[in-house]
């Protein structure tokens, strides 16, 4: 279980903010660090991957139990986005094994904040691949967990729209009802 929840972590802690750095064409890291797909060992996959970011989007929402990723990528990139994806579950899977110590990986602060609540064992996630999109769910029963995932759904949105050069209002304007 804790094998395949370090994949997801892989998957969702990158995927989860693709779409809009390639659209504000300025640095692909966060000033505050939170994000950094120059040098994070999972978000670096995303970026590696040439067109990637400008043919995804990425929406975050907190939900009542928990925080809810839909990404989208257009369909001549969904080979790129499964390669990227290959590449960040292989670092997972080493980390899982032991033959790599996350300790002395260069990884964003989403991608630390987010791992660290998953190998804590207290959230569960489920994917659900569509044919539009890939909707990631993200939820736990312990109240401070959920606390936790709204307050990470909430920086995500912030830390993206000051990356693309705005303020700190969804990317795409929505505001979503838990």
């Amino acid at each position: 279980m804790k094998r395949i929840a370090l994949i997801l972590v892989a998957a969702v802690c990158t995927t989860a903010l693709l779409a809009s750095l390639a659209v504000a064409g300025g640095s692909m890291k966060s000033e505050s660090g939170w994000f950094d797909f120059e040098n994070c060992a999972f978000c670096k996959n995303l970026s590696a991957e040439d067109g990637l970011l400008e043919h995804s989007t990425w929406e975050n929402y907190p939900i009542k139990n928990g925080m809810m990723n839909i990404i989208t990528v257009e369909p001549e990139y969904a080979a790129a986005m499964e390669r990227a994806g290959e590449h960040m579950a292989a670092l997972g899977l080493k980390i899982q094994s032991g033959e790599v110590n996350p300790m002395g990986l260069d990884m964003c602060q989403h991608c630390q904040t987010f791992g660290m609540m998953m190998m804590g064992g207290q959230v569960a996630m489920e994917e659900v691949r569509g044919d539009a999109a890939t909707v990631t769910l993200m939820t736990s029963d312990d109240e401070a967990v959920v606390k936790r995932l709204h307050e990470m759904a909430a920086r995500d949105t912030k830390e993206m729209a000051l990356l693309m050069g705005g303020g700190s209002e969804h990317p795409h304007g929505a505001e979503h009802p838990h």
